[in-house]
């Protein structure tokens, strides 16, 4: 029962844009845009697969690479009034790349990468949130509620990873932080399948 609960609640309907209220004073367009990311699993998955992938990486693997996830920010929410509504599947497909890897691949390997990795999921998640509007038609008081609920949340989660591999010594805490990489793959393979399918008709 409780998979089958799991299951309906990562099921997406069609894949839109997202419309955003006008009107609203400056704290709740902040909520509205923080709301985005943090209600919708197309955008929250990937930044936590993300964040999962940066504390195994290496201890500071978030400080390492939150600078290119800042710029990468920045150019998605630059990117977004050019984007369409395809944009939504992009930050699955990376996010189920980088969940994969971190699975199967020390990550100390493709070091490199790992902030480049960070720099286009930044990017993906922006323009995905942002998809289709315009730079004036979304106040800055939503914008700012996207950008620090995505910094935040991924921060947090890679934050509570690197604590439980650092407090608990020897293999079995990595091999847990793999495990949940592996099981938010298997979530994003499924959502980006039924995105994919689109609603029964």
């Amino acid at each position: 029962m409780k998979r089958l609960a799991l299951l309906l609640a990562v099921l997406p309907g069609a894949a839109q844009a997202h419309a955003f209220k006008t009107g609203a004073d400056s704290y709740g367009a902040f909520l509205e845009g923080a709301g985005v990311i943090l209600a919708y699993p197309g955008l929250i998955l990937p930044l936590a697969t993300l964040a999962v992938a940066l504390a195994l990486w290496k201890t500071e693997g978030m400080v390492a690479a939150w600078p290119a996830f800042l710029i990468g920010q920045v150019i998605g929410m630059a990117l977004a009034p050019l984007v369409g509504i395809w944009a939504a599947l992009i930050p699955l497909a990376f996010g189920l790349v980088l969940g994969a890897l971190a699975a199967i691949v020390s990550l100390d390997r493709i070091s490199g990468a790992m902030p480049v990795f960070a720099g286009l999921m930044g990017a993906a998640v922006m323009a995905a949130a942002l998809e289709g509007h315009g730079v004036a038609e979304i106040g800055i008081a939503i914008r700012l509620g996207l950008f620090v609920a995505a910094n935040i949340a991924t921060a947090a989660i890679a934050g509570v990873v690197r604590v439980i591999l650092e407090r608990w010594d020897g293999d079995i805490p990595r091999i847990g932080a793999r495990v949940a990489a592996s099981w938010l793959t298997a979530i994003l393979v499924l959502y980006l399948a039924f995105s994919v399918a689109g609603p029964a008709a």
